[in-house]
This record gives C-alpha cells, sequence and structure tokens, in this order.
C-alpha cells in the first residue's frame, strides 16, 4: 500500500492559517494596527479604499524593522515578541503569535515598507502569490507602511461570504473606536476613500469617547475608578442611557479590547435594579491585573480571553460599578406625575379600594381622578383625536353589554387588590387573579396597534426638531434605513459628519426620545425587518403608558379595566406573551383542603 498522507505546501499551508487570523477587511486592520501599536507608535493611520474594501493601508511612526528582518517577518511563527513557552505568562503586547503578516499574505498582494530610527534609508518588500521580492531601498520616514491589495483575490469563496462594502467598512470603523478607546494617548485617523472617517488626537478617555460617540452622549457618562487587588477604571453610563444590546459593552483587561462572558455577567448584574428588562448601558471599562492570571491565547484573534479567577472579576466590577452608581445624586428616583393629596381634597370621589393588612400599614396613593380613566382618555395620537372615538369604554358605561362578544371580566364580582399590584374577582366557578399591569398593557397595546393599521406611514411634525449623534457604524447604517424608516412614519436627514436631525416621528409612536428609539432600530436592523421592529416598539409604548405595580386603583378603574379587557381580541396575555389572568376552579380550592374526599 502506498503512502496517502502528505505534507501540505507552505502557500497551503498559510492560506488555512488565514482562515482562522484574516476572516474579513476588519481582521486585517486589526492585526495590523496592533502591529503598530506594539511597535511604540504614537501617530497612527488607516486607510480603507476600492469597492470591496479590498486596499488597506497601515501606517506608523513607530520603531521600524530592519532590512534583514524584513524577510522573517513574513514567515510563520516568527515574532520579536516572545522567545520561550514561559513568555506566554507575562504577555505585555497586543501581538504574539507571529501569524498575522504571512496570513495576510497568503490572500493578497503585500508590501511592507519600512524604516528604523537609526536607518539612511527604508526598505521595501512584495510578497505576491506567495513569492517574496528581495528588499529593496527607498525613501521613507521612521516607522512602517504595510500595504494590502486585492484582498481575498485567490479564495473567492471567502469574498463570496462578505456582507455588502458599507456593512463591511462599518466592522471596520467600530473596530477602529474600540482600538481607539483602548489607546486615547496614540493619535488615530481613519480614512475611506480619501475621506476622514475617525480621527482622535492623543489625549484622555474622555476626549476620546466624546470623539466616538458624540458631546451629548458623553454628558451621561460617570468616571469609574476601583481599586482592591484589581484595578478597575473607565466610563459607565447613568441608567438614562441604554441601549437595545450589549454592543454597547467595551473591555479591555491590560488595554486588550476582549470579550467576555463573565464580565457581561457582572455588568448586567450592578444594573439589574436601574434598569428595564431588555435595556443595556454603555460601557467602557479597563481592567488592569496581573498577566499571570488571564491567558490571552485562546483564539487565534485574540479577542477573547480565561481569567484564572472568574468570581474574584465579576465580584470586583459589580462592586465597582454598583459603588460609582450610589454617588451619584442623579440616581435618585423621582415620581413624575404622581402626587399625594389630603383626604378632604378628594372628596370622596375616588375611593381607594384594596385588601386590609392589619400588620402592614399601607401608603396609600390617592388621585383626582380615577388612575385608569385619566389614561385611557389621554391622547394615543397627536392628530385627529377629534374625530376619533375611543375604544374605551368610561366607568359610567362599564355595565352594559358589549355586542357580539362573552363578557369574561365584566362579569366577576371584585373582592380586592393585593399589594396594589393584583387585582381579586370571583365568579360562578372560581376566584381569578388579574396582573392590572400586564391587563392594561393588552388594551394599550391593541389601541396602538389599530391606529397604526390605520395611519400606516403618516408623521407628526416636530415643532422642534432634534438632533442627535451616532457612531460612525450606526451612520452608515442609519443612511441605509432612511426609507424604510419614512415608510413607518420617521422622517429624518443626514446632518453631516456623524450627526442627524429628526423632523418627524410616527403618529403612533408615545416616548419623548426619538433619537433612542432610532438607534435601538439600527441595532437591530441586521437581525429584523422594520415591521417587527414597530411591532416591538408598539409593545413598549404600550409598557410605559400602563399602571404600575403597587398603584391601588379605584372600583371605578378596575371596572374600566375589565370592561376593556372584554375588548380585546386576546384577553388573556401581555404583548410580551405572558398571562395577564389566572384561574383557580373551586374544584382545585376545596382539593388543596382535602374537601374531595369527604
Amino acid at each position: 500500500m502506498t503512502s496517502k498522507i502528505r505534507l501540505l505546501d507552505s502557500q497551503t499551508i498559510n492560506q488555512i492559517a488565514a482562515g482562522e487570523v484574516v476572516e474579513r477587511p476588519s481582521s486585517v486592520v486589526k492585526e495590523l494596527v496592533e502591529n503598530a501599536i506594539d511597535a511604540g507608535s504614537t501617530r497612527i493611520e488607516v486607510k480603507v479604499s476600492g469597492e470591496n474594501n479590498e486596499r488597506i493601508q497601515v501606517a506608523d511612526n513607530g520603531y521600524g524593522i530592519v532590512a534583514e528582518d524584513l524577510l522573517k517577518a513574513i514567515q510563520r511563527h516568527a515574532t520579536s515578541k516572545i522567545s520561550r513557552v514561559e513568555d506566554l505568562q507575562t504577555l505585555a503586547t497586543l501581538g504574539f503569535r507571529g501569524e498575522a503578516l504571512p496570513s495576510i499574505a497568503a490572500v493578497s498582494y503585500l508590501t511592507i515598507t519600512s524604516k528604523t530610527n537609526d536607518a539612511v534609508c527604508g526598505y521595501a518588500i512584495t510578497i505576491k502569490d506567495g513569492v517574496s521580492s528581495l528588499p529593496t531601498e527607498i525613501g521613507a520616514p521612521n516607522g512602517t507602511v504595510v500595504t494590502v491589495e486585492r484582498l481575498f483575490y485567490n479564495t473567492p469563496a471567502r469574498k463570496k461570504f462578505l456582507k455588502t462594502p458599507r456593512y463591511e467598512f462599518g466592522l471596520i470603523s467600530d473596530l477602529m473606536s474600540k482600538i481607539i478607546l483602548s489607546h486615547p494617548q496614540i493619535s488615530f485617523t481613519l480614512k475611506h476613500n480619501n475621506n476622514t472617517v475617525l480621527t482622535n488626537p492623543s489625549g484622555s478617555i474622555e476626549q476620546a469617547f466624546a470623539n466616538i460617540y458624540g458631546h451629548d452622549t458623553i454628558k451621561q457618562m460617570i468616571t469609574l475608578e476601583y481599586t482592591d487587588g484589581i484595578v478597575i477604571h473607565g466610563l459607565i453610563s447613568l441608567p438614562a442611557l441604554t441601549r437595545a444590546n450589549r454592543n454597547g459593552y467595551c473591555f479591555f483587561a491590560n488595554n486588550r479590547w476582549v470579550k467576555s462572558k463573565e464580565l457581561s455577567a457582572a455588568v448586567d448584574q450592578a444594573y439589574y435594579t436601574l434598569l428595564p428588562k431588555h435595556r443595556y448601558p454603555l460601557i467602557v471599562l479597563f481592567i488592569e491585573i496581573n498577566s499571570n492570571c488571564i491567558d490571552v491565547n485562546v483564539h487565534p484573534a485574540k479577542t477573547e480571553i480565561k481569567f484564572k479567577d472568574n468570581q474574584l472579576i465579576q465580584n470586583a466590577l459589580t462592586s465597582a460599578i454598583s459603588t460609582a452608581m450610589n454617588k451619584r445624586e442623579q440616581m435618585v428616583p423621582h415620581l413624575v406625575g404622581l402626587r399625594e393629596l389630603p383626604p378632604e381634597s378628594i372628596g370622596g370621589k375616588s375611593e381607594v379600594w384594596h385588601m386590609e393588612e392589619n400588620k402592614k400599614p399601607i401608603k396609600q396613593i390617592k388621585y383626582d381622578q380615577p388612575l385608569i380613566n385619566n389614561l385611557f382618555a389621554s391622547k394615543l395620537m397627536a392628530q385627529n383625536s377629534q374625530d376619533q372615538t375611543s375604544t374605551i369604554v368610561s366607568s359610567d358605561k362599564a355595565d352594559q353589554p358589549l355586542s357580539g362578544k362573552q363578557l369574561l371580566y365584566s362579569s366577576l364580582s371584585l373582592l380586592g387588590q393585593i399589594e396594589g399590584t393584583y387585582i381579586i374577582a370571583t365568579s360562578d366557578d372560581g376566584i381569578y387573579i388579574i396582573d392590572q399591569h400586564a391587563a392594561h398593557e393588552r388594551i394599550l397595546f391593541e389601541q396602538i396597534q389599530a391606529q397604526v393599521n390605520n395611519v400606516e406611514g403618516n408623521s407628526i411634525q416636530l415643532a422642534v426638531p432634534v438632533n442627535f449623534e451616532v457612531t460612525y457604524k450606526e451612520k452608515l447604517m442609519l443612511i441605509d434605513a432612511i426609507l424604510d424608516l419614512r415608510q413607518i412614519g420617521f422622517i429624518i436627514e443626514h446632518f453631516g459628519n456623524n450627526s442627524f436631525v429628526i423632523r418627524a416621528t410616527p403618529t403612533w409612536y408615545q416616548g419623548t426620545a426619538p433619537e433612542q428609539l432610532l438607534i435601538d432600530i439600527i441595532e437591530e436592523l441586521n437581525q429584523k425587518n422594520i415591521n417587527q421592529l414597530r411591532q416591538e416598539e408598539i409593545m413598549l409604548a404600550a409598557c410605559k403608558k400602563a399602571v404600575k405595580a403597587n398603584q391601588y386603583l379605584s372600583k371605578q378603574d378596575i371596572n374600566s379595566l375589565f370592561c376593556s379587557l372584554d375588548k380585546c381580541q386576546n384577553p388573556f396575555t401581555c404583548p410580551h406573551g405572558r398571562p395577564l389572568s389566572i384561574k383557580l376552579t373551586y374544584q382545585e380550592i376545596e382539593k388543596k383542603f382535602l374537601r374531595n374526599s369527604i
């Protein structure tokens, strides 16, 4: 039998390695910029051009590479950053594998020009189809310039699976934003087809953050400083500033941008009681830890790390965020629109009705008029409200039958409330427990949904247009989505650079921060279409307007709530799919008391 095992040629080996290291244009930028940082650069310029971002150039003013090392630099596992396996335990550089340049050269035409501080001239080499030229003398400034051309020219399958050029460059700008945040002391410039996209003169982390996210956003961030075995510092957002996902989490371990489920979980825990469900803060945090306590050699892209003691890191981060938050006066919650009135001012018009609890005093919040009726009577649309008939029956009509539909909730006999959250009522065959917040959510959701379907695309012009800033990646996505957003009622204009102006909002939108809604939408556009996003925002609008837990309702309020529930298409779950009522039959009660066995 002849031998079947063969050694692969170097070009094939390098292309296989490139598949691990160079996934897309942003991977090339990452590897080259990290090499420039490791070379002690104080100024780094990145240029990206071509229809498919296939030409990338990274220039720095670092140490440079001597002529005899240029050919070594394009060999696999050739590196100046480690010399033995023990060095992996004390890494202080971003790169160390020695795979970046050969991997990039395997899928592109690569040119490296470099000059050291003490050299009279620079030297350049070019690698094409795996073959390198000899170093040639060339006039050049101190530092290194790496030029990548025809990226993925010989790997069409890899190019085929790339997304749109605008999306791919969005990833590059997002990556550069993270690198700028991690090294604010370095001057960075990012250009796309000769247009400057990002620029950050060397300075503080606050200045770098403002250059990326905008000067309005930095006003809603607070600094964090923590030293207790582990040093943690950076910026965290106040609860008023949130995102729809965790893409705003930026972690840097020893100045290396990393992804970490453990760190994300710690942030979630620290903000657990401060933010609504499915809302996330903006985080830029630096963790300084002994290099012996982390392993950065767990992934070819070097974006994932392992901590020696995950629990120690999580506890420190949670404590650091909680301590920073507790020092802020802005964290004190304020009730807006609710006021407690003396009994004599009520005049007996709105009786607060709840189950008495002798052992624990209950603070009662009273209202001038029934709470539910006030909320139902509010305008759900800013225009055409005069000629629209509300689908909610007011309390004085709550006992009127609803034609063509069987009554369920309106036929119940009220008993009271538990903790101002759950309504207790009885029927002929059992006891009902109704979540008042979920029930009100369902009612408002169907109201808003009906009006959205009737006036799709209509907008309300804003008396004062709203200006807001986004990151460059968000700008690209928002420009692509302008026409789609117009279909659901948002009229926005690009105001230059990363700024936009909102001229009008949809008639169905009930919020007061349309710029935040748009940021949430563009973050989700890759995963969902506009119609899906609209349904989610309807749910959110209903949730924000619905009565909350720990609010005691009058009999009039509850009667109106029940009557309106009977008019709903689905009076059994809230818009999020949670049940809004539970029924306990008398047979189940008898079974609990073992009466059915007597």
